[in-house]
């Protein structure tokens, strides 16, 4: 919905906004879709610049209990709402968000956009060698063969500046002060979220931190974060599935990759298809299908691929 489709609040809408505890310092700057209820919206800070889309519809999630559109104890700031979401017990803030249509947002922290930020696209992570020489620019779009070539092709200075050009290309199209939660996520008790692009149809369950870093996921390839999870500068391609407590830092998760189980990884790469779980892996070139189980595994710079 454009900007110019927005409407002022009437005097009545806001009555029954402050009746049922909701306050701005500026409801000028609160601006709703033609047929807003005011009625669905209770105990709410609007700060900044606010817009809601419309709120007439329903969730029925896993847990049978069914959720209306509507925005019940929430602390608001400089946030787009699409059409019929439901966000509710928002103990922090959500701030300099865009979300889109058909989002549950429940019992969460903050969730926040904090400056500018490219969500973990561009960042340079040290793979296959601990102390540096064979970085690795992460992206939602990076494939194993492009990253083999870009750290295994360091004599070939040309190829290498033109592979980190395009990741620097794609960083800069998707940087933002705007973090985007995409259609049909499910986000419930969950703790901090700050600079997150989270894609669409995505599931994040009682996350613990999450820091700089891209959820990519589609309707059709929906990706769970849960339980615990820690990262900071970081990327998850669609269909992954990353739980029980994983620890993860300047790190890529491939597609629909399962990681689990207090798995560690620092500085990186696991690619599509492959598991890992209780293990350590440090600047661990991991191409697909690359499986690690056992907890007294410790992978360090190394590169393999169909390997258990």
């Amino acid at each position: 919905m454009s900007n110019s489709q927005y409407l002022p609040l009437t005097p009545e809408a806001i009555k029954i906004l402050k009746g049922n505890g909701c306050w701005s310092r500026h409801w000028s700057k609160v601006k709703v879709s033609k047929g807003f209820d005011p009625t669905r919206i209770a105990g709410t800070i609007f700060r900044g610049e606010v817009r809601i889309g419309r709120l007439d519809g329903h969730f029925l999630p896993q847990d049978g209990i069914k959720r209306y559109a509507g925005i019940f104890d929430a602390n608001l700031h400089n946030v787009v709402i699409g059409d019929n979401c439901h966000i509710s017990n928002v103990n922090g803030w959500l701030s300099n968000l865009f979300i889109e249509n058909n989002v549950l947002i429940e019992d969460v922290g903050s969730i926040v956009c904090q400056g500018q930020s490219s969500f973990g696209n561009g960042h340079a992570i040290e793979v296959l060698n601990e102390g540096g020489g064979r970085e690795l620019k992460i992206t939602e779009m990076t494939s194993a063969q492009t990253a083999y070539l870009s750290t295994m092709y360091r004599h070939d200075s040309e190829l290498v500046q033109a592979l980190d050009r395009i990741a620097d290309e794609y960083a800069d199209r998707v940087k933002s002060t705007t973090a985007i939660i995409g259609e049909g996520t499910i986000i419930f008790h969950c703790q901090n979220i700050v600079n997150v692009r989270i894609g669409k149809g995505a599931i994040l369950r009682g996350i613990q931190n999450l820091k700089e870093g891209s959820i990519a996921s589609a309707l059709d390839a929906s990706t769970f974060v849960g339980d615990g999870v820690i990262a900071k500068n970081f990327i998850i391609q669609k269909g992954a599935h990353v739980s029980d407590g994983a620890l993860l830092h300047s790190t890529l998760i491939g597609e629909y990759t399962r990681i689990g189980k207090q798995f560690s990884a620092e500085n990186s790469v696991m690619f599509s298809n492959s598991e890992g779980f209780h293990s350590e892996v440090c600047s661990l070139f991991g191409g697909p299908f690359t499986v690690t189980h056992h907890r007294s595994t410790l992978l360090i710079a190394g590169l393999m691929s169909f390997f258990n």
